[in-house]
């Protein structure tokens, strides 16, 4: 029979605390100072009440920023952070999905090419949409503010590339009255 694992009001007032206030604490130090393993902690947030962790930081920097003397500037300043972090948050999870699809593909795992493509097909509509989020609030410079000695462009931003093309050529496809599959 499983064991009940008791957590001291103290210890999870803490770890609230770390969870929706410090963005910089990650999950695996939290989970290291209740002393459970990442399926206890997500049962232990369940059992609390705790919402996500994106959402728990930014309803804190809302509250936040309620309570500055900027009033409804530092409502909208706050807003606009919350968006830019859901929005990476959304192209950082939309490319975890996109490597796992592209290790079923060259493992040999992916039995289905037709979903695996409407899948990859959809995973870059949400990542372009996830960068127009970033874009719109200038997260990103501009295209004629980028200098010639640009560094190299990193595996994300090829990846992020790739997607669009391979979005585009799907539309185009699918315009042309096939069904858009690459296969």
């Amino acid at each position: 029979m499983p064991q009940r694992i008791e957590i001291s009001d103290e210890m999870k007032q803490k770890a609230w605390d770390w969870y929706a206030r410090e963005p910089k604490r990650h999950l695996p130090e939290i989970r290291k100072l209740l002393g459970v393993s990442a399926g206890t902690f997500v049962r232990l947030r369940q059992r609390w009440g705790w919402p996500p962790r994106q959402a728990a930081l930014a309803q804190n920097a809302l509250s936040k920023a309620a309570k500055d003397s900027d009033g409804v500037a530092g409502l909208a300043k706050a807003a606009t952070a919350s968006l830019n972090d859901a929005a990476r948050a959304l192209a950082q999870a939309t490319r975890v999905q996109i490597d796992a699809l592209m290790d079923e593909q060259r493992t040999g795992r992916a039995k289905d090419h037709d979903k695996t493509a409407r899948r990859l097909a959809s995973l870059a509509r949400t990542l372009a949409a996830a960068r127009a989020l970033l874009d719109r609030e200038g997260s990103q410079l501009d295209e004629h503010e980028q200098s010639n000695d640009r560094p190299r462009r990193s595996i994300h931003e090829l990846r992020d590339e790739l997607a669009h093309y391979l979005d585009r050529v799907i539309a185009e496809e699918e315009a042309r009255g096939r069904d858009g599959l690459l296969v």
